[in-house]
């Protein structure tokens, strides 16, 4: 399947969806690299965009903190 047959599958997702995609294909090319993901107990919950834009908007310091802790579980 090439690039050119995903796009409009891809386009009809939600930005939810979306966001899920990216992370899934991040791990997976972690991995295929022997790129080592640590998983701990306090990890971040799934990323939702909902809760950073639109009805529930945060704060800066919480978007940072988010991204702060997102950051931790992946090393080289």
């Amino acid at each position: 399947m090439s690039i050119s047959d995903l796009l409009p599958v891809v386009s009809r997702l939600s930005h939810a969806e979306k966001f899920r995609l990216v992370q899934v294909m991040l791990q997976q090319l972690a991995e295929d690299e022997g790129i080592s993901v640590k998983t701990t107990a306090d990890q971040p919950a799934p990323f939702d965009p909902r809760s950073f834009y639109g009805r529930g908007q945060a704060t800066r310091e919480r978007i940072d903190a988010y991204l702060n802790a997102s950051r931790q579980g992946w090393e080289r």
